[in-house]
C-alpha cells in the first residue's frame, strides 16, 4: 500500500504511515513541515506580497492573525469564539482604507468565511499541529516534491524541516523535489496565486505525474 497526499493529504499520509506497517511508501505534494499556524502566517505574507501589498500591509495583517489565531487556541466554545472573532474583524477593516483592503485582498465577506473556516474541528486541529515529531517516526521511502510558485505552502521553509525530521529518525530512503514553475495544485502558473487556479486549462502538471510515477516504480518493482 502506497499513499499520496496533498496538501492537508500530505499531514495525514505520515501519520497514517506511523500507525500501519502495510503502507511501503508515501508520497506528500506540498506536504507541512511546519505548524499549521506558522503555515498561515507564511502564506499570507506571499499572498498578500504577490498581490502588492507593503510590507507594513503584512506586518497590520500578521498582528491581526495572531490575535485571532489566539481567540481560536484558547476559546473552546465556538459560539463565544465566533463573536469575539466578529468584533475583532470589525475593528480590523474599520482601520484599514478601501486602498488598504485592496493590496491584501480582505473584505467583510471574505473575512467572515475565514474567521467560520478557522473555527471547524479540522482547522483548530491544524493550526496547532506540528508534522515534525510524526515525520522523526515515518520509516517507509518518502518523496516530498513541492512547486515553485507555491504561495500556499512555501517549499524551501518547508522541505528544510522536513528533511531534518526524516534524517533526525534515522529515514535514508527519501527524495525531494522543488518543481519550477509549479503553483500549489502543480500547475504550471504565472504567479502562484490562488486566484490564477482556475485560470489554469492545466489540472496537473505532467512533469509531476512522471516524477512521482518514476519514483513509484523504483521503489516498488521486484520489492
Amino acid at each position: 500500500i502506497g499513499l499520496i497526499g496533498h496538501s492537508e493529504g500530505g499531514v495525514i499520509a505520515p501519520m497514517v504511515a506511523v500507525k500501519s506497517p502495510d503502507v511501503a511508501f508515501i508520497v506528500l505534494m506540498a506536504g507541512t513541515g511546519l505548524t499549521g499556524e506558522e503555515i498561515l502566517y507564511l502564506q499570507g505574507a506571499l499572498i498578500s506580497r504577490a498581490m502588492g501589498a507593503t510590507e507594513e500591509d503584512i506586518a497590520k495583517s500578521r498582528q491581526f492573525n495572531a490575535k485571532i489565531f489566539s481567540i481560536v487556541k484558547e476559546e473552546e466554545d465556538n459560539e463565544i469564539a465566533k463573536e469575539r472573532l466578529q468584533q475583532m474583524a470589525m475593528t480590523y477593516l474599520a482601520e484599514l482604507s478601501d486602498e488598504e483592503k485592496s493590496r491584501i485582498g480582505v473584505s467583510e465577506e471574505f473575512l467572515k468565511a475565514q474567521l467560520q473556516n478557522l473555527l471547524s474541528p479540522w482547522s483548530r486541529f491544524f493550526l496547532t499541529y506540528d508534522p515534525k515529531p510524526t515525520l522523526t517516526k515515518v520509516k517507509c521511502p518518502v518523496l516530498a516534491i513541492n512547486g515553485e510558485k507555491d504561495l500556499q505552502v512555501p517549499p524551501r521553509e518547508n522541505f528544510i524541516v522536513i528533511e531534518e525530521a526524516l534524517k533526525s529518525g534515522g529515514n535514508q530512503d527519501y527524495t525531494i523535489k522543488e518543481i519550477p514553475n509549479l503553483n500549489h495544485l502543480f500547475q504550471t502558473a504565472q504567479t502562484g496565486l490562488p486566484s490564477e487556479y482556475a485560470k489554469i486549462e492545466e489540472t496537473i502538471s505532467p512533469i509531476t505525474l512522471k516524477i512521482i510515477t518514476d519514483w513509484i516504480l523504483e521503489h516498488t518493482i521486484d520489492k
